[in-house]
């Protein structure tokens, strides 16, 4: 699946370079996007664009460098990667609840699980490790 991680590495890219639309284009209409908070499912596009303005909302200079790429099957890839970012504000965890602003900057993990078929994005799910962000965010000294 080469065109795949073609289309990893351009994705990736237009978030790094605020370059939403662009990104939000790699989604199918009816694509399934599970990011926090969990209890919300969003779809398509603009699904896409809501997380992305709601991670550089949290995190203005946030970063994401792909770490690793797997191929899991035939149409899902596994992404790992690293995220850098100045916790400027508030940052909603789902049941966590609001992660307040820290004004330092951290790096944690995440895991990205996308289906690709046809060229589009048509599922993204991400998941970190609970342990490392709560161990980072839940402090309260700045």
């Amino acid at each position: 699946m080469p065109d795949a991680h073609l289309l990893i590495r351009d994705y990736y890219k237009a978030f790094n370079e605020r370059r939403f639309e662009s990104a939000a284009e790699l989604f199918t209409r009816d694509a399934t996007i599970e990011h926090l908070p969990a209890a919300i499912t969003r779809r398509g596009p603009d699904g896409y664009l809501d997380s992305a303005r709601a991670a550089v909302a949290a995190f203005p200079d946030l970063h994401l460098q792909i770490v690793h790429v797997e191929q899991r099957g035939d149409t899902i890839c596994e992404v790992d990667v690293l995220c850098t970012g100045t916790h400027e504000g508030e940052w909603s965890m789902g049941t966590l609840g609001p992660f307040k602003p820290t004004g330092r900057r951290h790096s944690y993990h995440i895991r990205e699980m996308l289906e690709i078929r046809g060229g589009k994005i048509t599922y993204s799910s991400l998941s970190w490790d609970l342990q490392e962000i709560v161990a980072q965010f839940g402090k309260s000294e700045p």
